[in-house]
């Protein structure tokens, strides 16, 4: 509700809400300008959806009818080993694995998958592009599986032999030099191994293809944004959670039964977001290696020094079957990601569009009079744009000539630096191909799968001393020092079209290799039990009896240090849109030499918030940007106890036990996680001449690592 004639003690917070989360703002402070600005934000943002199952034979469910599936595999393994003692000091090991898994499959026949593999897909997109080909071939679904006695939803890998071999040699070189290095009478011990394995997958791939693919045995129905408001055009009112959507305006039931094979239609402006299932899939492959040394030491000391590597190859990784093709004009030899490119620095410098000089890559691909193809622009100061020009005002806001109504200022595009949006626009107006999609694929906007594409590498050297045979201290220390990179740290059970493990730009997977998100440079871990010397027979008070002894002996002290590096962090995305893939936003790109400099309780970049923020930059079409080059703080954290076993004087079978532990003793706090909403780490529009200044919010943490400071008591009695 509204308080009477507004004002700015209303307008204001509403403003700020409005403008933050819906992009409008309230023009003054009367009742009815509030009203109108909710009204919009809600007519915008109102939307509703149907989700519809159907039945092996292709009928519709009834409303509420849950979807049954039986998933079924076979998986077969075996080992084999053997160990040679070659010599006294010398030991050898060697094994073969095998496993195959069949492919998943639905056992009652619900069960479907497209006619081309969604590797081979986008390998014949990305192929036809270079050439400066459209391939515009469709993607058709058909049943699939052994219910369906039709081929699987992917292939069966079965070279998945995985050998391993391994040696331990304990060196004994006598009383010379080599013997003081690696010790006498066995003393010290060298191994090393090497070994491959491999993933089994499938499994949740094909389920999560069944929940989210709606050309299946499912599909949906969607109003469009913007076709409500509280005036003119009132939505439906919400009734109950068991409320009936099927009858809604604007809900569309499906009509007929449902038969194979079937598509998507093409379309002039595919969106659609799906998720696919790619059948190339091969076994996920993990090449390991060790080389230690360890000897043992006076006073019971042991000391471990490994060097351990890995390599992962064909990882799951997802990415966009249907990505937006890179496509080259094969006159001028230039591609999509080269022209656009010089558009987008044109504009983060402000060239009005009668500056901007035609490139031929868009004088040879597009025609003349390109923005009356458009509709953009009904306006005489338009009527001359040159096709790079018509590009160039889509982008670019009215005072620099963009598309818009001069006298108004309102502008019809000004898309930023959201280039596939322009590519959604112009995929279809090629003067080469008319009527073919260019850059889109014409059924879907993002077709994601998991292919078996990705790559891991992997190298730590560590250093361990124990003690174990101490009277006193029994202890641990342990160091490692590693480094793992990869192309994305996501989870098959993840979002196929999103999140962790989704390749921003497929054509350029490179560009992702960087810092796995979990990798910690440094991991030190030290822990101990230290007897203290109070009660009897000990240096403090080692003469009491027995009675006293219950009371001061037996006392021990242990705890446990940990620290770890901290995690890496990308660089803020692109918060002005999305300059090269249609459904994710790039990471900016830094273009000073920025470093975090966190602040307690405050910010991640804390010591110059607005000279970090102006350091990054809009990402260019066909960029990935900056993926995990900064650190968040570190973590180190000290658990401690004290207890005490008491033998009862009465008998030596019953014992109480008392152990008092703190848990993060020094209570203290590392900030763990940076506010990711889109003014809390997002780099807004650059524009020449622009403050460019940061939001109040921008890298503030919002959370600690590990927990406050706890504390436990335990008192235990056994007999």
């Amino acid at each position: 509700s509204f308080y009477p004639g507004g004002g700015s003690s209303v307008t204001n917070p509403i403003n700020t809400f409005l403008q933050t989360n819906f992009g409008y703002q309230i023009a003054s402070g009367n009742v009815s300008n509030v009203q109108n600005a909710v009204t919009a934000a809600i007519g915008r943002y109102t939307q509703y959806a149907s989700n519809f199952t159907f039945l092996r034979d292709g009928s519709l469910t009834s409303a509420g009818t849950p979807s049954e599936r039986e998933f079924k595999t076979e998986e077969v393994d075996f080992y084999v080993q053997d160990i040679w003692k070659v010599r006294s000091d010398l030991t050898v090991t060697a094994g073969l694995r095998y496993g195959i898994s069949n492919p998943v499959y639905e056992a009652n026949g619900y069960e479907v998958k497209p006619n081309i593999g969604l590797g081979e897909l986008f390998r014949r997109r990305a192929e036809g592009a270079a050439n400066g080909t459209p391939y515009n071939e469709p993607v058709v679904l058909d049943l699939s599986g052994k219910a369906n006695k039709k081929s699987p939803l992917y292939k069966a890998d079965k070279n998945n032999f995985q050998p391993r071999i391994a040696a331990a040699w304990s060196p004994n070189f006598g009383d010379n030099w080599l013997g003081s290095l690696f010790g006498r009478n066995s003393e010290s011990v060298i191994r090393g191994g090497f070994g491959i394995t491999n993933d089994y997958f499938g499994q949740a791939l094909a389920v999560r293809f069944d929940l989210n693919n709606t050309l299946g045995f499912s599909s949906s129905s969607q109003i469009p944004a913007n076709r409500y408001n509280l005036t003119t055009n009132v939505g439906p009112r919400f009734s109950g959670f068991d409320q009936t959507i099927r009858n809604l305006p604007g809900i569309n039931l499906p009509t007929g039964n449902l038969t194979f094979p079937r598509q998507a239609p093409n379309r002039n402006f595919p969106t659609a977001i799906e998720g696919g299932l790619d059948e190339n899939l091969v076994a996920p492959t993990h090449y390991n290696w060790s080389l230690t040394y360890e000897r043992t030491l006076p006073f019971g000391f042991i000391v471990q020094a490994s060097y351990l590597g890995r390599r992962a190859r064909n990882l799951l990784q997802s990415r966009d079957a249907a990505a937006i093709s890179n496509f080259v004009d094969t006159q001028s030899g230039t591609d999509w990601y080269t022209a656009a490119t010089q558009l987008e620095i044109l504009r983060s410098r402000g060239v009005p569009v009668s500056a901007v000089a035609q490139i031929p890559y868009f004088a040879n691909l597009f025609p003349t009079g390109l923005n009356g193809s458009l509709g953009y622009c009904d306006f005489s100061y338009c009527s001359g744009y040159n096709q790079t020009q018509s590009v160039y005002a889509m982008m670019v806001p009215v005072g620099l000539g963009g598309y818009g109504n001069p006298t108004t200022g309102e502008s019809f595009t000004s898309y930023g630096n959201d280039w596939t949006s322009a590519q959604l626009d112009l995929s279809r107006l090629s003067s080469r191909f008319p009527g073919q999609h260019i850059f889109y694929q014409p059924q879907y906007g993002t077709l994601g799968a998991f292919s078996t594409i990705g790559r891991a590498n992997y190298d730590a050297a560590t250093l361990s001393v124990r003690q174990r045979l101490g009277k006193r201290l029994t202890m641990d220390f342990n160091y490692t020092f590693s480094k793992t990179m990869d192309e994305g740290s996501g989870l098959q059970n993840g979002t196929v079209t999103a999140g962790a493990g989704f390749l921003l730009n497929p054509f350029r997977q490179g560009d992702m290799y960087s810092l796995a998100d979990f990798d910690s440079k440094h991991i030190i871990n030290i822990n101990g039990v230290f007897k203290l010397p109070f009660g009897r027979g000990e240096t403090f008070f080692g003469g009491v009896n027995k009675y006293a002894d219950v009371f001061l002996g037996g006392w021990q002290l242990s705890g446990i240090f940990r620290y770890n590096s901290g995690r890496p962090f990308s660089a803020p995305y692109d918060d002005a849109r999305w300059a090269t893939n249609w459904n994710v936003q790039s990471y900016s790109t830094r273009t000073n030499g920025v470093q975090p400099c966190p602040t307690r309780g405050g910010k991640l970049f804390g010591c110059n918030t607005t000279e970090a923020y102006r350091s990054f930059r809009n990402a260019y079409p066909g960029e990935t940007g900056d993926r995990n080059v900064f650190r968040l703080p570190s973590f180190w954290v000290l658990d401690m106890g004290i207890g005490k076993s008491f033998n009862m004087p009465w008998s030596e079978n019953h014992k109480l036990q008392f152990r008092w532990e703190a848990f993060n003793v020094t209570n203290t706090q590392q900030m763990g996680a940076v506010d990711t909403s889109r003014s809390g780490y997002g780099i807004g529009l650059d524009v020449a001449g622009s403050t460019n200044n940061p939001p109040s919010n921008w890298s503030n943490f919002t959370a600690i690592q590990g927990d406050r400071r706890i504390m436990q008591f335990v008192l235990r009695y056994s007999f």
